[in-house]
């Protein structure tokens, strides 16, 4: 099922955040058990058996949920990406019997639900094209807290969420996996988790949506660079996606940056290079945080060859 909004409106409400500015416009379960054992440099968790994740989350409780973002001077550690290879790990894929996708509410991104002890979240997030078709990306603290914290639950992914609704429903996750160094030191370098899904009415959320191509080890400076996100903190309200247009460049000792003014709840939002329409381009960085004082940017660091190595781990 398509988006229940008609398209023209759709088309009326999509925007764009101005290219180097600070402002937007709208387009429109039981606890995890731990896996057996750690691979090399990531950890994962898998889903309880018959977990249904998105029994627990109405309506009210996606609309209500708390943006889980962090600032440029959250506690943590600049570290340095050990694998400085570089390559292609997927190409993007437009949904199963559809060859173009067109529609500005991108079918790829989405919101990713989860908890926190008894409290309800939300980040953005983005599918993946694997041989699975069942992958999405998103930050590392959007999964887990890092240094100090736990593990997040009740995960469930509703791509092109809008007002409330998501047309393509909402899918529950299966596995997910973040950095050790992310999970130990708060490590912002390796700020980066991917989430299987399991099946919604049989099929694979890569199968229904489309995936975007997953790139590794692309310098700091991009042209041309798309971050999707559903930003929730005034003058936002989390119920519509945004996204930025611009040319990124270094920022510190790992991070690229984006002038940009969504806030909290786009953590995790896919950072696109090569687009091929609003729907589908190659991911070569996730959201990870934001400044809070001066011109408003997004910070991500570029997937390094650790992100391909965990992407090769995602195979349940």
């Amino acid at each position: 099922m398509r988006n229940p909004m008609p398209r023209f409106v759709r088309l009326f409400v999509a925007g764009v955040l101005i290219s180097g500015g600070a402002v937007a416009t709208a387009v429109a379960a039981p606890p995890a058990v731990p896996a057996a054992a750690p691979a090399a440099g990531t950890t994962s968790i898998q889903a309880p058996p018959l977990s249904k994740a998105t029994s627990y989350w109405t309506a009210e409780k996606m609309a209500n949920a708390i943006p889980y973002d962090l600032p440029a001077n959250a506690k943590g550690i600049q570290g340095k990406a050990v694998n400085n290879t570089s390559g292609v790990a997927s190409h993007p894929v437009a949904p199963k019997g559809n060859s173009t996708m067109a529609d500005p509410v991108p079918s790829t991104a989405g919101k990713l639900f989860f908890t926190i002890g008894s409290a309800n979240y939300v980040c953005s997030a983005a599918t993946i094209n694997n041989n699975y078709k069942n992958l999405i990306i998103t930050a590392g603290h959007c999964v887990h807290s890092g240094r100090g914290g736990g593990w997040h639950g009740n995960f469930v992914f509703a791509p092109a969420y809008y007002n409330g609704n998501s047309g393509y429903g909402a899918y529950n996750w299966s596995n997910v996996r973040t950095f050790n160094s992310w999970i130990n030191n708060s490590d912002f370098s390796h700020d980066q988790a991917f989430i299987t899904l399991q099946k919604r009415n049989n099929v694979n959320v890569v199968d229904a949506v489309g995936g975007n191509g997953l790139v590794w080890g692309n310098g700091r400076a991009q042209a041309n660079t798309r971050i999707w996100g559903w930003p929730a903190e005034p003058p936002y309200n989390g119920q519509v996606p945004y996204y930025c247009d611009g040319n990124t460049y270094a920022w510190g000792s790992t991070d690229a940056a984006l002038p940009c003014s969504m806030n909290g709840g786009a953590s995790g939002g896919p950072w696109l290079k090569d687009r091929i329409n609003a729907n589908l381009g190659y991911v070569f960085a996730e959201t990870s945080r934001r400044t809070t004082s001066g011109t408003p940017l997004l910070l991500a660091t570029p997937n390094s060859g650790d992100v391909k190595t965990m992407f090769d781990l995602m195979t349940t």
